[in-house]
């Protein structure tokens, strides 16, 4: 009976589950643009298998490409891309890792391979393939094309031409020959680049391509050093294109820059003494003030032996019947001193 109601209660098993098909789906949005002699390819890696999982078995990303005569339509077919396009590149699993989920990857292409020809002369095509860790994939992505321009090679002699108390300007030469060595037929503009390391990316300081070659940074802080580098710019009816950088150029504008002179400095004495009183400085890195006086001999001696923090002070070393004449100094907090306030005086009573 015990035997007979075990085997009473035990489950069905039933028909065994097909396995997941873990194969990313297709890469969708490739991109591609001009930058110098290059071709920069621009995609988001898979986030799911075409069976909805997660595509955690991602392992490499295969890159085709193939070139056309310039005068070639497109788009592209797809079975001529499959029946054309070779293996130029393959993206391993540990730089795939690298990335981020929803990180943009870059690859570049320069124009410098062997079976391009004369890249000036022709139009290159490019698709991805994401692959599993079982050799798998779904398809290729969709297919970009790009017709190569010749631009304007970048600026040399990157130089600083003045420095401010809130400014760095710069001045380069402007070229003269585009990168296929034929000679420019209209100027190029520029974009200016900034970053506080040589190594690290740029960023955008000019809001619109630069026309003339100088270029003044209103944005800096003194005493940082910055890393600039400039690109030429060639206006396409389909956008921008920049060249390659030019050199860095790394500057420190050093801070040495007084703050302003007191102003509407005024005397007047009273019964403790002579009282002074002025505007006070705007300066974010004011540290205070040097109050000067002199008899009518005009030999000014420093009155006090640190720096005044408020616009105002009571001298009450004066002598009854004499005459004082006053003068005052700001400092900032690299002990840049200002030129001298106008003179004031007044005579006790």
């Amino acid at each position: 009976m015990i035997a007979s109601i075990l085997l009473n209660s035990c489950g069905n098993v039933g028909a065994p589950l097909p396995p997941l098909i873990q194969i990313p789906v297709p890469i969708s949005d490739l991109a591609i643009h001009q930058f110098g002699k290059s071709a920069q390819l621009s995609w988001t890696l898979p986030k799911l298998n075409t069976d909805g999982s997660a595509a955690t078995t991602l392992a490499t990303v295969e890159i085709y490409r193939f070139s056309s005569p310039r005068s070639q339509a497109v788009p592209v077919d797809p079975k001529e891309f499959v029946r054309i396009a070779k293996l130029w590149k393959s993206l391993s699993k540990q730089i795939l890792d690298t990335y981020s989920a929803g990180e943009k990857v870059v690859v570049g292409d320069t124009f410098e391979d062997p079976d391009s020809g004369n890249i000036f002369q022709s139009s290159l095509h490019y698709a991805v393939k994401a692959i599993n860790n079982k050799k798998q994939a779904a398809g290729l992505s969709n297919i970009v094309s790009i017709t190569i321009l010749p631009l304007p090679e970048p600026p040399k002699k990157l130089e600083v031409l003045s420095l401010g108390e809130q400014s760095i300007e710069l001045t380069w030469s402007m070229p003269t020959v585009n990168s296929d060595r034929s000679p420019l037929q209209v100027p190029p503009k520029f974009n200016v680049y900034r970053s506080s390391d040589s190594a690290a990316p740029g960023t955008l300081q000019n809001q619109s391509p630069v026309g003339d070659n100088r270029f003044k940074d209103s944005s800096i802080e003194l005493d940082k050093t910055y890393s600039y580098r400039i690109r030429s710019v060639l206006e396409t009816p389909s956008g921008s294109i920049e060249s390659e950088d030019s050199q860095n150029l790394d500057v420190t504008n050093p801070d040495t820059y007084p703050p302003k002179r007191p102003a509407e400095v005024t005397a007047i004495a009273g019964g403790e003494g002579i009282s002074l009183v002025w505007l006070p400085n705007t300066e974010p890195d004011l540290a205070g003030y040097w109050v000067y006086r002199s008899g009518p001999d005009k030999k000014f001696q420093r009155l006090q032996d640190q720096l005044l923090t408020t616009p105002s002070m009571i001298d009450k070393s004066v002598e009854k019947g004499q005459t004082y004449f006053y003068r005052v100094r700001s400092v900032d907090q690299k002990g840049n001193e200002s030129e001298f306030s106008e003179e004031v005086s007044d005579t006790v009573e």
